[in-house]
């Protein structure tokens, strides 16, 4: 008798246990369908244009380049986002060697949006980076910059092009 009542007692909760989970599962399939799909996927956003530069003259930047003299104060870093179906935000990370040194949040507002960080330099000679990265985490792209002895930058000369398209003359639109 005593085996009877045990065994029914380790069926029943055998039984109770495969339909919590059968529950549970049905829980989270709700959940599913009830979440909106712009809250479940970002936009897959893409990186079109990436360049350096040291100043802005009549709405244009100007000195592109990605090698820079070490008495420069300012350097900017513009991009040009598109594909974004909504407002969404990139960061622009910059990197000093292997250090980060500033993570600047900026919006894309439409599927072409060109927005641009800077950073104030003075950190001596060396190489440094921007990576470009999507608000779910994901990498878009990166260019890098080097900093040296004013007149090695003046050799290379400032203009050397980084590999990026020349066809956007307008100016960035957000910073």
């Amino acid at each position: 008798m005593l085996q009877k009542t045990l065994l029914v007692l380790l069926s029943i909760l055998i039984l109770s246990g495969v339909c919590f989970a059968q529950e549970e599962s049905a829980k989270e399939q709700k959940m599913e369908e009830t979440t909106p799909a712009a809250v479940q996927k970002q936009p897959a956003l893409v990186l079109e244009e990436i360049q350096f530069y040291t100043a802005v003259e009549d709405r244009q930047p100007s000195g592109v380049g990605s090698v820079f003299p070490e008495d420069l104060d300012k350097l900017y870093c513009f991009t040009k986002i598109g594909e974004a179906d909504r407002t969404t935000y990139v960061y622009h990370v910059w990197y000093f060697g292997d250090k980060e040194i500033a993570r600047v949040k900026l919006p894309v507002k439409s599927k072409s949006w060109r927005t641009w960080s800077s950073k104030n330099l003075h950190m001596g000679l060396g190489y440094g980076y921007v990576e470009i990265v999507s608000e779910s985490g994901d990498i878009l792209g990166r260019s890098e910059f080097k900093i040296q002895a004013a007149e090695k930058a003046e050799e290379v000369g400032k203009t050397e092009k980084t590999g990026v398209s020349e066809e956007a003359k307008e100016a960035p639109k957000e910073q």
